[in-house]
């Protein structure tokens, strides 16, 4: 049930440090600059996790993939701004899932 076959040649990149950015400002981290957002998921889907690659083996689902960024750019925020994980932060829930699913791999 992986993403295989149905996967662009790259993610959207620019769409992606867009979410990223609505965190971070949710995180109250508007210092942070695009550049480290884009850093973050660099590392997240080419990096150390390798999850773009994962992705278009089939080994995680679009929702996996789209969840493994989320989670890496949430934990790398809450240390970059200081901001205790007891604070809640609205993200947007499935609607935020949905949206970075779509930079990843485009409309279904």
């Amino acid at each position: 049930m992986g993403t295989q076959g149905d996967a662009p040649a790259a993610p959207d990149m620019v769409a992606l440090v867009g979410c990223a950015r609505r965190m971070a400002e949710q995180a109250g981290g508007d210092d942070v600059t695009d550049d480290e957002l884009h850093q973050v998921i660099d590392r997240v889907l080419f990096g150390a996790k390798d999850g773009w690659a994962c992705a278009l083996e089939g080994l995680l689902t679009r929702t996996e993939t789209a969840n493994l960024v989320l989670a890496h750019l949430e934990s790398w925020l809450m240390d970059r701004t200081g901001r205790s994980w007891d604070a809640t932060m609205s993200l947007g829930g499935d609607s935020l899932v949905t949206e970075v699913e779509r930079a990843l791999f485009g409309a279904w």
